[in-house]
């Protein structure tokens, strides 16, 4: 094609053009301009890229905010720039300042959203190798769009400040009802036999729980009165005790606390359950009422509910 067209080559080149640009970005640029300033350079550019019209686009961009865009200008100049030329530590050295004022974004799809979700953030397209990663944006609101095949598009904002680090989740649109089609309705259920069943099953486990308590009040009472009986050979008849006398006495003291707890939480709950059993709609024929059990055991007790 270039045979073809030897001229084709040149066509985008305009150093006239790009020169006179490159004067009144200059010129907008002392009048602090930013926003004629910045497109100005930015085209001289584009008609002859020379590194003085980059140079000056970054410094521009910088000066309006968008430090995300300079940074990657200065960056761009480093690298291409040649050793020898003057500019190169000036864009390296304002790259480096502008390193910690770029903010970053992280998209990411969202949970359940379709494997071929297409996301874009303002007019670029996110692709697989850029999502979950944090990429330098400018400050500012930003538009990201997710759509997939069969849903909508959906749009989400976030807003960036310098320096700032964000993630965002992204998924389109949830898909829409059949035409047509009612809404989706749960499947037909016995409601009073129901709420029968679950007041009468809430009833019966706190009834168990009531057993429970009190068989521990019952058990740790056994044992207050144990380690105080026990506690008395070691005491003399002014109730002055030895060492293991008084051990003994605390440890019937603790015995005894545990035991009031435990009778009065039993009680409580004995009492919600009857309430919840007694009170709950009748739902027809009942089943057979789960079975509590309450054996002790040495330093305890054990208690079984079985529905």
């Amino acid at each position: 094609m270039l045979l073809a067209c030897p001229d084709a080559s040149a066509q985008a080149r305009d150093p006239a053009a790009a020169e006179a640009l490159f004067d009144a970005g200059r010129a907008a640029l002392q009048a602090n301009d930013y926003d004629a300033a910045c497109p100005k350079f930015r085209e001289s550019y584009e008609l002859d890229p020379a590194p003085g019209a980059l140079l000056n686009l970054a410094d521009c961009e910088e000066k309006r905010g968008k430090v995300a865009t300079a940074w990657s200008i200065f960056r761009q100049l480093a690298r291409d720039l040649p050793a020898s030329d003057d500019r190169r530590p000036i864009a390296q050295a304002r790259a480096t300042a502008l390193e910690g004022r770029v903010p970053r974004l992280t998209i990411r799809l969202a949970p359940g959203a379709p494997a071929d979700t297409a996301v874009q953030r303002g007019d670029i397209p996110v692709g697989a190798g850029s999502l979950g990663a944090p990429l330098p944006v400018d400050p500012g609101e930003i538009q990201v769009t997710a759509s997939a095949p069969g849903r909508a598009q959906k749009t989400f904002t976030v807003q960036l400040a310098e320096g700032a680090q964000a993630e965002l989740l992204v998924a389109p649109e949830a898909p829409a009802a059949a035409e047509g089609a009612g809404p989706a309705l749960p499947p037909k259920r016995d409601e009073p036999a129901a709420a029968s069943s679950t007041r009468r099953t809430a009833g019966w486990i706190s009834a168990g729980a009531g057993v429970v308590g009190v068989g521990v009040g019952a058990v740790f009472g056994l044992r207050a009165i144990g380690k105080k009986g026990d506690a008395t050979a070691y005491c003399d008849e002014a109730n002055v005790c030895s060492a293991e006398g008084i051990r003994l006495q605390k440890q019937g003291a603790n015995a005894g606390t545990i035991s009031t707890v435990a009778f009065l939480v039993g009680a409580a709950a004995l009492g919600a359950g009857a309430v919840l059993v007694f009170t709950a709609p009748s739902s027809g024929p009942s089943s057979s009422a789960p079975r509590a059990t309450l054996g002790v055991v040495p330093g305890g007790a054990v208690a079984t509910v079985v529905f």
